[in-house]
């Protein structure tokens, strides 16, 4: 069974065992807000809290959203110029 957005934010916050105040003072946004985020019945995420929850549990923005099975990215090569 696929996870919601909502249920694996409210997992990671769990897992790391964190109350939404200490959550709400690690990435500064309002506990409301937070925990609206995790509520069954909650409308809208900004994009800006996306990433900010995603850069703060080590994880991407496609994992939250349920495009992603893969909680971190793969590790990407270093680009090198064709032509030097």
């Amino acid at each position: 069974m696929e996870l919601s957005i909502q249920e694996r934010l409210k997992d990671l916050r769990v897992e790391r065992g964190l109350t939404l105040e200490q959550l709400e003072e690690q990435v500064n946004l309002s506990k409301s807000a937070l925990g609206s985020y995790e509520a069954k019945d909650f409308k809208d995420i900004s994009h800006y809290a996306i990433i900010k929850l995603a850069k703060f549990y080590g994880v991407t923005a496609d994992y939250l959203l349920g495009l992603s099975q893969t909680k971190k990215s793969p590790k990407r090569r270093s680009c090198r110029p064709a032509f030097e």
